[in-house]
């Protein structure tokens, strides 16, 4: 039997349709829920390590600003709404594999379990269809840009 998950963030709905749904905190690993913005400098080009770009998952400003700049080597995830085998093709295509690290980042500067950010949605759906290795960013885009961090042109991003 299949069920169906219903997550809404502003005008963008993802719909999760997965058999055997289980919630992210009974599939996590040991990767942390959470990473600094010094952890993620610090492992920028590992070869195990994808970045994800959730920006455009809210307002227009917000896909905007996705698309001037991000962190090096982000790619842009704009919006999911596929059932578990096209979710496997897409993490295949974008080369997240189930031994990869994904961390994914939004603008928001809230960070408290449960609130819900687009970068938190999308760690749950990693969960939801079995990537445990995922992790987001402590303070998002507003931080990493406010400590100086390296960013890039966002103009070759591929879209998740």
């Amino acid at each position: 039997m299949f069920r169906s998950m219903s997550l809404v963030a502003a005008s963008v709905e993802f719909v999760i349709t997965t058999p055997g749904f289980l919630p992210a905190a009974a599939t996590r690993s040991a990767v942390p829920a959470m990473v600094s913005t010094q952890w993620l400098c610090d492992h920028l080009g590992s070869d195990t390590m994808v970045i994800l770009d959730a920006r455009g998952f809210g307002l227009p400003d917000d896909l905007s600003e996705a698309r001037c700049t991000r962190i090096p080597g982000a790619l842009f995830a704009d919006r999911i709404s596929v059932d578990a085998a096209a979710f496997h093709r897409m993490a295949e295509h974008l080369g997240i594999t189930s031994g990869a690290t994904v961390v994914v980042y939004d603008r928001a500067s809230d960070t408290t379990p449960g609130a819900a950010s687009p970068a938190q949605r999308l760690q749950e759906t990693f969960a939801i269809f079995g990537y445990e290795r995922v992790s987001v960013l402590v303070g998002g885009f507003p931080k990493w840009n406010a400590e100086d961090r390296p960013v890039e042109a966002a103009a070759d991003s591929a879209a998740a």
